[in-house]
Parts: structure tokens; sequence; C-alpha cells
């Protein structure tokens, strides 16, 4: 069982009961950390609150270094509120008394009347996209403006989708993965609600507490506009922000190697849709223990996914009855018993894959989390010759591939892809995006219709 610090995909995460907590400042041996959201420990400089100062610190920022321990003595004390004192007012007062109640009592009236047209000034204002900074009697109420669009990769990663590092470069930047940040200041509790569309259709909200400083939110859409609108004292803060194009890095604790195969540009100008195709490991340890996804999960997964269709390459072996998917028993299941890289030219496979694309090309099995044990070597050869009918680019099928020997260094993908190459010489077409196609189509059995149907599917128009 997991407690404690542990090390994972270039991150720290904090465990309770082998699960990932929440825990605010721990300390572990002589040094201090800050744990957030999803059990991360944090980096830079961070508020922390009462509730999560948990005897260690106490409120106010502090300093947490590239190692996540606390900087000695970065301590920062939050601003003192000013408070009015109280004045006992009696009908026998002395006349000089009675008139310095007067004065007070004149000098509050006039603060308050401040106040009134500081608010009603910050109603009328249209804050517009991005930051909101207002001031509120003595709180202070700061949200975050967005000059940029916001990564969700590493910055390593991100420079492989602009074309200035390879994959193999970036893989050496640590954990690809980077959650959404939304930082704040609130004077008391208030929420976020964020949405795709302007009018906040189908808006996820969000709890945002004064206590905290920093809401992360995973798994958001890349190369997406998002519009926000934060609510705190019965007013409304609107506010939008856009995120960079990259490989969609999926986070689902219990799993590895997880992302989405949309998002991309085909060769012939069109986007696909993100959300439909999740690749990556096994949900249920059976081969892998440590491959498990947790049922505490399990709501969050559908909530944000909703998959239909459980698409297992592994082989049926593994497990004796009668198997129900980790996602619930109206998720369509089947063991594909999927072949891997040069072994999906030997006959004996072809029926597989052939049921695989058939599956693929269904509108109803849609969105589908596809998967092996590790999601490497046969999610990676399908998902390859998924992206050629998709018309990817190869730079991008390749890259995709390749994605995997974060979380399995051993394996080598250059191998198992030349693998591919070699097998569809034969094969019609200028372009491997083409040989796959006539391949699928000639030697497998898929129908140009079913190819046609995945790329509606996939495809915006």
């Amino acid at each position: 069982m997991k407690e404690g610090l542990f090390a994972e995909n270039g991150e720290l995460i904090y465990y309770e009961h082998d699960r990932p907590k929440h825990a605010g400042a721990v300390k572990i041996g002589q040094d201090i950390y800050y744990i957030g959201s999803g059990g991360r420990a944090v980096k830079g400089t961070h508020v922390v609150h009462g509730e999560m100062c948990n005897g260690i610190l106490k409120h106010g920022t502090y300093k947490f270094g590239d190692d996540y321990k606390l900087v000695k003595g970065s301590y920062k004390a939050p601003a003192k509120v000013k408070k009015t004192k109280k004045h006992k007012s009696s009908l026998s007062a002395d006349p000089k008394a009675l008139l310095g109640g007067g004065v007070i009592l004149l000098t509050i009236g006039l603060l308050l009347l401040a106040v009134f047209r500081i608010e009603k000034c910050a109603e009328a204002r249209d804050p517009g996209p991005g930051a909101v900074t207002e001031k509120e009697t003595a709180a202070e109420l700061i949200l975050p403006q967005f000059d940029a669009d916001v990564r969700l990769c590493s910055d390593a990663s991100q420079k492989v989708y602009a074309g200035e590092l390879t994959v193999a470069e970036a893989l050496a930047g640590g954990n690809p993965y980077r959650a959404f940040e939304f930082p704040y200041t609130l004077p008391t509790d208030g929420s976020l609600l964020l949405s795709e569309y302007p009018d906040m259709q189908n808006a996820q909200e969000y709890v945002l507490s004064a206590d905290e400083s920093l809401l992360q939110i995973d798994n958001l859409k890349t190369g997406t506009q998002y519009y926000y609108k934060v609510l705190v004292n019965g007013k409304t803060y609107p506010g939008s922000f856009r995120t960079a194009k990259s490989t969609r890095f999926i986070n689902l604790p219990g799993l590895r190697n997880t992302r989405d195969i949309g998002g991309y540009t085909t060769l012939d100008g069109k986007k696909a849709r993100q959300g439909l195709v999740i690749r990556g490991t096994e949900l249920d340890g059976l081969v892998e223990p440590g491959y498990f996804l947790d049922k505490e999960y399990l709501a969050y997964t559908q909530e944000t996914f909703g998959f239909a269709c459980d698409m297992d390459l592994r082989s049926p072996e593994i497990f004796n009855g009668v198997y129900q998917s980790r996602f619930g028993q109206d998720v369509l299941h089947r063991f594909y018993d999927a072949p891997m890289y040069g072994s999906i030219f030997t006959a004996a496979f072809q029926p597989s894959i052939r049921q695989i694309f058939t599956d693929l090309a269904d509108p109803d099995n849609y969105p589908v989390y596809i998967h092996c044990t590790y999601g490497a070597d046969r999610t990676g050869t399908i998902c390859f010759l998924l992206e050629g009918v998709l018309n990817y680019p190869e730079e991008v099928m390749y890259n995709d591939y390749r994605w995997t020997e974060f979380f399995h260094r051993l394996i080598g993908a250059a191998e198992g892809v030349n693998s591919i190459y070699g097998g569809l010489e034969g094969y019609a077409g200028d372009t491997i995006q083409e040989k796959i196609v006539h391949y699928l189509v000639e030697t497998v059995g898929v129908t140009e219709e079913q190819i046609e149907s995945i790329r509606r599917i996939f495809l915006e128009d």
C-alpha cells in the first residue's frame, strides 16, 4: 500500500491509504511540502490557507523549490484587515462624546458610500476575455489573465508540435502531461463555470474556495477555445482562454500511456475531433496489476469521456468466465486478440483486424477506449493504421507511436514501425496513408464504405 510521496511521471504524488490525497502542508523528515489537487506536490509561490496548514505552517504565502521542498525563510504574512472599533453610545453622554460619535458615524457613512460606488462601477464594467481584478472592501478579488494560449503539456512536448524538437529529445524533459491551472484569490467562496460555448452550454461547475488559490482541471481539450464565468458575492466575472495545439495527454489515475488520438489536422486540411478514441493501458490489472482504474475515478471517467466501447486488444485467454468492462455493464466490450507490427500481414490475424475496423466504422460505438496491456505494441499498431485511414501527416503518425517510449522506455519504436512499412511496400499508393487503405480493403476485407464511415465520424467538415 502506498503511503507518502512517490515520484511518478516527472511529478511527486502524495498517497494516503494507496490513493492520491489533496493534503495541504505535510512534513516528511525535515522537509515540508505542499500537496495540492490530485495529490501533486507544488512548485513555486503558493498561498497556504488555514485549513491546509495542518499545524505545520501558518497562514501566508510560501515558495516551494524545483525539488518541491519549502524554501526556508520565504514566508510572507497575509495582508492585515483593519477592523473598525466599536463605540458605545448613550443619551446621557457628554456633548464632546456625542460629537465624536457623530464624526465616526459620518466617516463610516462616507466609507460605505465609497464602497457602494466601487461595486457599482465593477458591475458596469465589462471585464472581457481574460483577467478581472477588483478590490472589494478589505478582501481582494484576483482572477487570472490569459495573454497566450494555455499549454496542456510540458514545454518540451509543445516544442515537438511546433517542430522545434523531436519526440526523442522531448522525452528527456519528463512527464508530457500538464493540467490546466486557474489561479485566483477570492474574498469568499465562489464557483467557476467552464464551457466550450460562449452561451455556456453544457458548462461544468467547479468550486472555488476562499481558502485555496489554485484550481487544477484535468483533461481539457487541446487547441480549443474555452469560456468561463466566475460567480462570487452574487456577481459574475466572465472571461475566456484558448488551449495550445498539441498532443492531448490524458490523466486517469491508475492508468498510464493515455492520450487522445484526435485533435490533429489531416493532410487535406480537416481537423480530427477529440474525445472519440482514447488509447491507453489495461483497466483491470489482469496482466499488469499496477494498471487498474480505481472505482473512485470510474464516475469521473464516464462523466468526462462517456465511453461506449471498451476495445480490448488482448487475448480472451487472460480471463475465464464472462468478462464485464470496468466501465460498466452497458459498455460494449470485446477481446480482439489483435496482432502487432509485421504480424498484421499474417492471415490468421486478419479477421481480428477486420472486426476492429468494422466496430470503428459504427458511430454507436463511440467514444472508444482502445487498449492492450501496456497501450504500446498492439495499441500502437492499430492506432497507426487508423491514423493512416484518417490521412494524418506521417510525422504525426510516427510521433504518436513514439510517445509511448516515455512510459515504456525499452520499446524500440523505429523497429516496430519499420516492420509495418516493410510489409506495405507491395501495396498501391504513393504515400503510407494510401498503402494502409489499400492493405485494409484488399487484404483484410474492410469495405470502402467502412473507411468513409470512420472518416465521417472523426473529421470535421
